[in-house]
């Protein structure tokens, strides 16, 4: 069997209670879809509006927050999809036109916007009966068959959406300009979007925003549930991850490019962060790690 860090489908999974993650991230893609429930996702210093039929896309290490306002009427019931893009290594040699989409969606410099989708489109429906079908799959090789398959074939979905999410704008979900967010823990998440390609320390950030470290260090942490060094290097580390899939940068330059100027530094933190070197991370984008 898969292990949960590999493979991962809830479907309909029900929160009853107000529903708010800590700022996180992961070394997974996640698909998820929401059947019912109304908040909001923070992503990369950007807040976007949830609703029932919204379909969210999170890249590997990609910080982001869901918070959802639970009642009686709506409560937050969604289908989780979690998988490490290296169950898809193998594949890519002959499936390069997915492999092309993923390496695109992960080079991607802003958040992938929420789209919205009816409970009834293919991509739902085809998540909803794998995830009844896949408990029953009970020998190894047909469960790894069975999964890649079911993952190439959501690709083509998640593709399908994404062409459409160009050609019609309106089916896309906007960014916000209002947040649920405390405004200095908001703001300092904007300024580190602003400087995170630049040396600084701590102190500079609470000069700037006209605080004390210490009372704004604790404002940032009750609500968001991480501490700053952390969401900043979280965030070096998100855009290192672009430069990586997107650029033929050495190791060095896109350290120095997301404010880590120490190469040995970066890649220690970089390892800290995702589990694998800079050089490595890149060689499995391209199918060859």
């Amino acid at each position: 069997m898969l292990g949960k860090e590999q493979f991962n489908l809830a479907c309909r999974r029900t929160a009853t209670t107000t529903f708010r993650e800590v700022f996180h991230a992961h070394s997974q893609m996640e698909v998820t879809y929401i059947h019912d429930g109304y908040g909001q996702l923070i992503t990369e210093g950007q807040a976007f509006p949830l609703k029932p039929g919204t379909l969210m896309i999170f890249r590997p290490f990609q910080l982001h927050q869901v918070q959802i306002q639970v009642t009686d009427e709506h409560p937050f019931v969604r289908s989780v999809l979690m998988y490490d893009l290296e169950l898809l290594k193998e594949s890519w040699q002959h499936f390069s036109t997915s492999h092309h989409f993923v390496q695109e969606l992960l080079g991607q410099q802003s958040p992938i916007a929420p789209s919205i989708l009816p409970s009834s489109s293919m991509l739902v429906q085809f998540m909803e009966q794998f995830g009844q079908h896949h408990p029953n799959i009970l020998e190894r090789e047909a469960e790894e068959e069975a999964i890649r398959l079911f993952l190439l074939n959501l690709l083509v979905q998640i593709k399908y959406v994404w062409e459409e999410g160009k050609q019609r704008p309106s089916q896309s979900v906007h960014p916000t300009s209002t947040s649920l967010l405390h405004p200095h823990a908001e703001a300092v998440m904007q300024w580190i979007e602003e400087h995170y390609q630049e040396p600084f320390l701590l102190k500079d950030l609470a000069a700037e925003l006209h605080m004390s470290l210490y009372h704004l260090s604790h404002v940032f942490k009750k609500a968001t549930g991480t501490t700053i060094v952390a969401y900043t290097q979280a965030t070096r580390i998100r855009h290192a991850c672009v430069l990586l899939a997107r650029t033929s940068y050495s190791v060095p330059e896109i350290g120095h490019r997301v404010g880590m100027s120490t190469p040995s530094y970066f890649c220690k933190v970089f390892r800290n962060v995702t589990g694998t070197t800079p050089h490595q991370y890149r060689l499995n984008l391209q199918g060859r790690g």
